[in-house]
């Protein structure tokens, strides 16, 4: 009986020592610096993707179709990866899928700087992309973990600020290589040894902690859902130019729907101590839904980025290269907007911070309507819009998707948020490009075909404002705003 006593008291003491240990890493304040750090650098290509592409399409002699794809792609990418990463960081922990990410990163970054060839030059760019998709959703789950509720805003918001300020230094950095070096290759290059050093950090600085019990990975529920979705986004995109690929685009669509079953007939199958891919309890919660909703609608407007300077270039008569500058003001209101956001969450509450940051998009895009024909107006009303923005995506949808959450599922929630951003933003082209044939002259647009197009953004914004009304926030879901 000592001999089982003593083992027992053995067995004890050695698991009250592991849960020590457990509180203790839990209870440590994560590095924002390094997140900062790691944030800062990979999201530079957002950035720096525009003002490589007219080398890019040189370098390989593409055309404009062809080009679009070095973008494309990446936007393909981020949308596959995001929710496969926020499960595995559940399964296998934070500092491996970090280090991961890294790998992937400067892997991508290797192959799309030797890359002889456009197409292994795409490849290299999806696995860029990979690796790029977890890092914020990473970063914003473990700020949130840590942060009391009632700061939980300003605490996300901040990876949105360092990564709106990486937006604007992408486009500086890439064009001092190209003007240097006069090779777009040597943005590439030098990525790589940042690279390693952020890997040698991450590996000395984090804490591999398991946000649940479940050790084994769906991997697949990951397959199924990963080939749907990669299907769905490329019919998508290919749905831009529908008659020249209808075939594929049906074709595609067909493999999107069957993945797609086959991986809800698999979640519900799902053993015992496995992990499922997405939480299908989520999807039973009619507030996470209209979230995603939110996210998908909210996240089409960042793709009126890409038509500002044409915008500026076509009705004001300013060069591409000052057109572009234009911008400046439009991502200093996002950067600035991003910790407003938090600010707001924290402060008015979730459905406030919603309601006022979906308003401030409205009432920009009202002021654009009416002094489109100003580009002094023009300046003031879209950093107006670029601070609505940030405000509306950076921290309201991501601290609510982890309040709903439960603690291991956090991750996963916060993941779906940032993909449904993405695919809004691949959809919304479609739907902008079309608004801009109304009065366009010989294809080419005109000062009618723009202000159609930004009556469609109120129209979005509005609805924005209507899906928000209709999250049930009072019936138990948030703490905050009870």
């Amino acid at each position: 009986m000592s001999d089982a006593a003593s083992k027992a008291a053995s067995q004890a003491t050695a698991a009250a020592a592991n849960a020590a240990k457990t509180i203790g890493r839990a209870a440590r304040k994560p590095p924002i610096w390094f997140y900062a750090l790691v944030v800062f650098i990979t999201q530079l290509d957002s950035g720096s993707a525009g003002t490589l592409l007219s080398s890019v399409t040189k370098s390989f002699n593409l055309t404009t179709m062809g080009s679009s794809w070095f973008a494309g792609i990446y936007t393909l990418g981020l949308v596959v990866g995001t929710p496969i990463m926020a499960n595995l960081s559940d399964t296998h922990g934070t500092k491996k899928v970090f280090l991961w990410e890294l790998g992937f990163w400067f892997v991508g970054c290797l192959i799309t700087a030797v890359a002889p060839l456009y197409p292994l030059a795409l490849v290299g760019r999806f696995i860029q992309a990979i690796g790029d998709s977890g890092i914020m959703v990473l970063a914003m789950s473990e700020l949130m973990m840590v942060a009391r509720k009632n700061h939980q805003g300003r605490r996300v918001s901040f990876v949105g600020v360092v990564a709106g300020l990486s937006a604007m230094a992408g486009p500086v950095l890439a064009g001092m290589a190209i003007g240097m070096a006069k090779n777009w290759h040597v943005f590439y290059y030098g990525m790589l040894p940042v690279l390693v050093i952020l890997f040698i950090i991450a590996w000395f600085v984090l804490d591999n902690q398991l946000a649940g019990g479940a050790s084994k990975t769906d991997y697949a529920g990951l397959c199924s859902f990963s080939v749907a979705l990669m299907t769905l986004m490329l019919a998508i995109t290919l749905s831009q130019h529908f008659k020249q690929y209808w075939v594929v685009v049906v074709a595609l669509l067909v493999v999107a729907v069957i993945a797609f079953l086959i991986f809800l007939y698999g979640e519900r199958k799902i053993g015992k101590g496995t992990m499922p891919f997405l939480p299908i309890s989520l999807f039973r919660n009619r507030s996470y839904v209209l979230v995603l909703l939110l996210a998908m609608v909210g996240g089409s407007l960042f793709s009126l980025f890409v038509y500002i300077p044409t915008y500026v270039h076509v009705i004001f008569h300013l060069p591409k290269a000052m057109a572009g500058m234009t911008m400046m003001g439009t991502g200093l209101g996002s950067m600035v907007g991003s910790y407003v956001g938090g600010i707001f969450v924290d402060k008015l509450g979730n459905k406030k911070a919603l309601i006022v940051s979906s308003c401030i998009n409205a009432v920009s895009m009202i002021a654009i309507l009416l002094t489109s024909h100003s580009l002094p107006a023009f300046f003031v009303f879209s950093t107006l819009f670029g601070l609505g923005l940030g405000a509306f995506m950076s921290s309201p949808l991501q601290v609510i998707a982890g309040r709903l959450a439960a603690p291991d599922q956090r991750m996963q929630a916060i993941g779906g948020v940032s993909a449904c951003k993405k695919i809004g933003m691949t959809i919304a082209p479609l739907v902008f490009a079309s608004a801009m044939l109304v009065g366009s002259v010989n294809g080419n647009p005109t000062l009618t075909s723009f202000r159609a197009m930004f009556l469609v953004a109120l129209i979005v914004a509005v609805v924005c404002i209507v899906l928000t009304l209709f999250i049930p926030f009072n019936k138990g879901n948030f703490d905050h705003d009870q």
